[in-house]
Order: structure tokens, then sequence, then C-alpha cells
């Protein structure tokens, strides 16, 4: 472990009496999930998933509406005066180390992959059979090429002939975390349909993908195909070209402290990649919960809804060919297409300067068209040829759940880079030091967290907490700068 004793220095009063200011303001309660507004199936579930599990309602309800947008993105578009836009939703949720989001992660995911399982085994035998009968393919193809009794029209005319094999499409419904290269090809070559889920989205967030150089580049692909299920791909030699029929649907479960980062970057905001994520941070339940002794299989409530996820994922889904999809348009009711019109009148005057949803005018100026693809998935879901008035009002009162979410959180990501870093590392102090240990200037920059790497940084950064109480100067016999973390704070 970092740091040596601390020599125990006497406190000054302000360590011994209140507690440290806080770096960050506190956020405000959040906004209430609208349970219901997922429907009979989906709030069902939602219900006895909390009940059992007793993970917060919002991280529940984020992760079946995901299943539910991930099920039904391949059977349909939504059309609203000639214009179309996928089903395709982004979900982000915040939470907490012990949340328990591995565990709504594996019950509301169970049939995705439970569906993958089943069609692996299918596809280790198609890929078996196919390498056979390519091996003969080629075999056959050499003895034309090599038949010097044959002009070179000929060997053609008999190439054409033989009846060369077709690879099987790798039936992945599920990646955790690709790089912009591997999430490209995977739609390329794979199934046309599929889902970004990472329970732990942290280190996708801060891993290769979204490093500095990689970063525009993933936000562009993933927000192109949110935009209309399509993609460019350009590559020095083959492999170049622009993909259409694709769809991707995404839930990524984070970290408060990783999430601050992604909702205040700058590039994320002004590329539009934030605008087109519902994202949701519950209050925790840690320390409110206890076991039940209930199995979910056996439940009526998850039943229905695991096989409904099965019955779209099995299709038939409407495609071109193997990797490209062509789905039929789902147009809104007579009654549903009013009630839009009216929504996206009231969202558009809060967009004015002064208006409630200025400070997040991109995602409410998306708002229409996330309402228009929520109902949409609804539809779906519930088996339905057009988007129903009810449909609408459900993913209205989602959106204004979002909306306030948003409301929230984005003003909260704007903090000073410095308060942000001074978090940081009062965190690592925490976890990689502890009280009672003094560590030094430079232990703080060679080892402490990446983004404080220089002597002036880290100098600055401890200034910081020492100011608002949570460290103090120490004594260490080799370094005239050292610093101990505050006891029981």
């Amino acid at each position: 472990m970092l740091g040596a004793p601390s020599t125990r220095l006497p406190r000054p009063e302000w360590a011994l009496g209140e507690a440290p200011m806080p770096l960050m303001r506190e956020l405000p309660p959040p906004s209430p999930f609208p349970i219901d507004a997922l429907g009979g199936v989906g709030s069902a579930v939602v219900e006895l998933m909390h009940r059992v599990i007793q993970a917060p309602v919002a991280l529940i309800g984020q992760s079946i509406l995901a299943a539910m947008n991930q099920a039904s993105q391949p059977h349909a578009n939504v059309c609203i005066d000639g214009r179309v836009s996928p089903l395709s939703e982004y979900f982000l949720t915040l939470g907490e180390s012990g949340e328990r989001k591995s565990a709504v992660d594996g019950w509301a995911l169970a049939g995705v992959r439970q569906h993958q399982r089943s069609l692996m085994t299918q596809y280790d035998q198609d890929r078996d059979s196919f390498e056979k009968a390519l091996e003969v393919y080629e075999v056959a193809s050499k003895r034309i090429l090599g038949d010097k009794k044959l002009s070179n029209e000929a060997k053609q005319a008999r190439l054409r002939e033989l009846d060369k094999p077709t690879a099987p499409v790798m039936p992945l419904m599920i990646v955790s975390e690709p790089t912009t290269e591997a999430l490209q090809r995977q739609l390329i070559i794979g199934e046309p349909s599929i889902g970004l889920v990472n329970d732990e989205a942290g280190q996708l967030l801060g891993g290769h993908s979204m490093s500095q150089e990689k970063r525009l580049g993933m936000l562009t692909t993933l927000s192109r195909l949110w935009d209309r299920g399509e993609f460019d791909r350009v590559r020095v030699g083959d492999g170049s070209g622009s993909y259409y029929g694709r769809r991707l649907c995404m839930h990524l479960m984070v970290q408060p402290m990783v999430a601050a980062s992604l909702l205040a970057d700058p590039l994320a905001r002004e590329q539009g990649f934030l605008a087109r994520c519902l994202t949701s941070y519950p209050q925790s339940t840690a320390g409110h919960r206890s076991y039940v002794e209930t199995d979910l299989n056996e439940a009526f409530a998850y039943q229905h809804y695991a096989r409904r996820v099965t019955e779209l994922l099995a299709g038939p889904w409407p495609k071109v060919d193997d990797h490209e999809l062509d789905p039929p348009s789902l147009y809104l009711s007579a009654e549903a297409k009013r009630s839009w019109i009216s929504l996206y009148n009231d969202l558009e005057s809060g967009l004015a300067p002064e208006g409630v949803f200025a400070p997040v005018r991109s995602l409410a100026s998306k708002a229409p068209e996330h309402i228009a693809r929520l109902a949409g998935t609804f539809a779906v879901f519930d088996g339905d040829e057009q988007i129903h008035e009810g449909q609408i009002d459900r993913a209205m009162r989602l959106m204004l759940h979002y909306l306030a979410e948003a409301l929230r959180l984005w003003g909260a990501g704007q903090v000073k880079p410095e308060l942000k870093l001074a978090q940081e590392l009062l965190q690592w102090l925490r976890v990689k030091v502890g009280t009672g240990r003094v560590v030094t200037l430079t232990d703080i920059y060679k080892n402490g967290p990446s983004a404080i790497r220089s002597a002036a940084v880290a100098r600055a950064v401890v200034r910081i907490l020492m100011e608002h109480g949570w460290v103090i100067a120490g004594e260490h016999p080799k370094a005239k700068e050292a610093f101990e973390l505050v006891e029981g704070r």
C-alpha cells in the first residue's frame, strides 16, 4: 500500500469539528421513473424484479426497456410525414458499484443471451459444413484453372457453374466492449441488428475506443447508426464502403464519476451523441435490501416478458439479404398523430432562450423523435400494426423523465475541471492510501490518477482538497511535501 504511517500531527480545529466541505454541489433528487409507461408486460416485470432483486426501479426499467427496444428494432421503422427513423435507442444508466447492475442485466437479457446460445450451436454446425464445402469448391476451382485444354473463356464459364458456398452469419446478439472497427465489422459480416450492452461501461468509456484520437470516430459511427441505421467504412485496401439497413440498440451502465466526464465532454455534446442518449441516475437502494426467496424463472410476469423478447428475436426479420434489414414503416393512428403534433409544439416552445428546456436544448430538440421511437417500440412489442395514442402518451411520460434527468445531470457534469480532478484524487486517496497514512506529492503524481501527472498539477489539486478540509499536511522522512487524509470523513 502507498503511504507511510502517520506521525499523528495535531489537527486544526476544522478537522476536529464539522465535516469537510463537498467538492461538488449535491444533486437534487432524481425524477421518478414512470414504470407504468412500459405497458402491461414491461411494468409487471419491472415491479417483479424490483421486489426480488431490489435494485433501483429506474435501473431495472432502463434494462427492460433496452431489451424491448433491441428485440423490436429489426421489425419496423417509424414514419411521420415521409420522415423514416429506426426504432433504435441508446440508454445510459448511472449507478454506483453494488447497485446490482449485473444481476438486473442478467435477468433482463436472459432471453437474448439464450437465443444467441441456440443460434451459436447451429452456427458451429453450419460453419463445419461450410468449411468442408469450401474445400471441395477450391479443389474443383484449381482443377479447372489448371486444365490446359480449356481456354480462358471456357475456364471462366466452368467456374461460374460451380456453386460457391456462402459462409454462415455469426449470430451475435450482444457485444460489450467493441472498437469502432470491431463494431462495424460485426454489423458487416454478422447479424444486422445487435445490442451494445455493458453493465460496467467504465472500461468502454475510458478505453482505447474512446481515447482522444479515437473518440470522434466512435461517436460519429454511433450517431449515424442512431440516425439512419447506416455507416461508412473506409480502409486501406478492401473493405471500404457504405452499409445500410443496420440497427444498434445500446445500454451502458456506468458509475457516476466515469459518466461525469462523458456528460461534460464538449465533443459528446457538440457532436450530438448525448442528445441521442436517454439517461437516468436513480437513487441507490443499497443498505435497504433484504433477500427475497423467489425464482424469477417461475414467475408468470417474467415468463411472459422473456417469451415475447424471444419471439421477436427469432423473427422472421425483414431482410434484403443476410446482412441488411429492410423494415416496414410503422405509422401513427390519426389520434396518435394529433397527440404527437401537440407534444412537438409544446416541446418546441420550451426551447426558447427563457424556456424550461433551454439548458438541454439538443436533447429536447430530438425529444419528438425519441417519443416516436419509443412509441414504435411499444407498438411492435405489443404486436400492433400501427402506433396508438396510448403508446404516444407512454413514450411522452418516459421522455419527460429523461428531460428532467438531463436538466439535473448535465449542469452537474459541467463543473470546473480542477474540482473534478480533486474529486478523483480524493477517491484515489480513500481506496489506495486510506486514513492514518501519509502520502507524498511524488507518490500522487507518479502513482495517482492518470490525469495528474506533474508536480504542479498535483500540488494545485491537493491545495483544493486542503481548502475543503479533506487533507492536512503530514510529515515524511524523505519528502518535504506530504499529506494525510483526514480521519473519519
